[in-house]
């Protein structure tokens, strides 16, 4: 019998000699597909300085994403910051934004305990959050920790208080952070008149927790402690406690001469403080539509010139400021409904006699097709007897009957834009005195009888 060897064949050896190359096309494929479909990668954020700023007891973080390939990529971060020691978590905050390649990326965070006081931690961990790519289930690593503290060296026998100086606006809580130096016992402290009392952090350290601080004067709130062994008898701070900055009320603005807008408003309390640490609020007016910005000289009131004639709405927002917060309140307007007219001008009181008088008057106007409204009063003793109303272009008259004879009246006239009324002009008005029965006074005569004459009232 014929004998075979059968060989086996090893496809293996094939599929080893293609391999490598297989690799670089799923590897290739992976990638494409993560580029292109979207599938989640990671990328961990790296801190690069981490500063303080003492009198805000503010935190300041700049990192940067290495290994960004992108030129934009929307990211979301979280910031953890531990006090005393890591695990010590005492704020979590996300944030969000857009990053670019190679950017330096900032946030801050402000500490209610004076950064003297104790040492804290801070890191970061990153997602990306694009539309573009696969949501991420998961955050990158962190970053490592960093130490964030305020280097003070404190002297035997000697107490320091933090924060010094504090501005702060009344109704909010602050924590003053007293440092013990060597050999020093028994420490108390007092709030103005009103003892105070702490929690020991340990041995060097405690803090006193103020809330809902009010406002005493405009020198600011007293704190000072004593303690025993101390160097000196007093150890203390000021807390400079500011008013609450009010929001402008009743704000408006109105013209009279299509030349000159006056803005006015109701300030609110002074907000200033001695000593330099803050002023009184100041204000600022914007007109969006023409993109002008004045500081206002008055802390009341303000003119605006008119500059350019064919504008007829203003868009105005009023602001506040001190070195605690802003405030704005907005007015937006028609020019021409915002008139407040001059008082009348050149009122005389013609043809009086027993029984009747004639009033004439002037108005500034704009033209023949600017009609005005005007009212008009007839006084006696204080007591209004008669009033109308007419429209007026430029000038007008009205005649008074049914007086009565030897009798002394006030007439007064007041205008208003009788398209948009606005508000009354001030009143312009006249006494006069009808003659006895049967007599005619001419103007001439009047003069002698000392009671006609034009004043404006307000």
């Amino acid at each position: 019998m014929p004998s075979y060897r059968l060989q086996t064949i090893r496809p293996m050896a094939f599929s080893v000699a293609l391999h490598p190359a297989f690799l670089l096309v799923v590897l290739s494929l992976k990638t494409s597909r993560s580029e292109v479909l979207g599938e989640p990668f990671q990328l961990t954020p790296e801190i690069l300085t981490v500063s303080t700023e003492s009198k805000l007891q503010q935190v300041n973080l700049q990192w940067t994403v290495p290994n960004l390939t992108h030129q934009e990529l929307k990211m979301a971060f979280q910031i953890e910051i531990s006090r005393i020691n890591t695990s010590n978590i005492v704020w979590v905050e996300n944030y969000s934004t857009t990053v670019k390649w190679n950017q330096l990326l900032h946030w801050n965070w402000k500490s209610e305990i004076p950064l003297e006081c104790v040492t804290h931690f801070i890191r970061i961990r990153a997602m990306v959050d694009d539309a573009k790519y696969l949501p991420q289930n998961s955050w990158s690593n962190w970053s490592s920790w960093k130490e964030v503290s305020v280097q003070v060296s404190v002297a035997p026998n000697t107490l320091l208080i933090f924060p010094d100086n504090k501005l702060l606006e009344e109704g909010s809580n602050v924590t003053i952070c007293l440092l013990y130096g060597q050999y020093l016992y028994n420490v108390s402290c007092m709030l103005q008149k009103e003892p105070i009392h702490g929690e020991q952090l340990d041995s060097h350290v405690s803090l006193i927790k103020l809330n809902n601080v009010v406002f005493h004067s405009v020198s600011g709130t007293n704190i000072h402690c004593k303690a025993m062994n101390a160097t000196k008898m007093i150890f203390g701070t000021v807390l400079f406690v500011s008013k609450v900055l009010e929001e402008p009320k009743n704000f408006s603005c109105e013209t009279q001469d299509f030349k000159t807008l006056k803005c006015s408003w109701e300030p609110g309390v002074d907000t200033a403080l001695v000593w330099s640490q803050q002023d009184s609020q100041s204000y600022t007016l914007y007109e969006s539509f023409s993109g002008r910005r004045e500081l206002c000289d008055h802390r009341n009131s303000h003119n605006w010139q008119i500059t350019d004639d064919s504008q007829e709405t203003y868009n105005f927002t009023l602001t506040t400021e001190n070195n605690l917060r802003k405030r704005s309140v907005n007015l937006i307007f028609n020019l021409t409904h915002r008139v407040h007219q001059k008082a009348p001008h050149d009122v005389t009181l013609e043809n009086i006699d027993a029984r009747k008088a004639n009033m004439t008057w002037k108005v500034l106007s704009r033209g023949n097709n600017y009609i005005l409204l005007c009212q008009i009063e007839l006084q006696h003793e204080r007591e209004v007897i008669h009033e109308h109303n007419v429209s007026v272009h430029m000038s007008a008259s009205y005649l008074f009957s049914d007086l009565e004879p030897d009798t002394k009246y006030k007439a007064r006239v007041r205008c208003a834009d009788a398209n948009h009324f606005w508000k009354w002009s001030d009143w312009a008005q006249k006494e006069f005195c009808t003659p006895e029965a049967d007599k005619t006074t001419s103007k001439r005569e009047l003069k002698g009888l000392d009671c006609v004459y034009a004043v404006n009232e307000h």
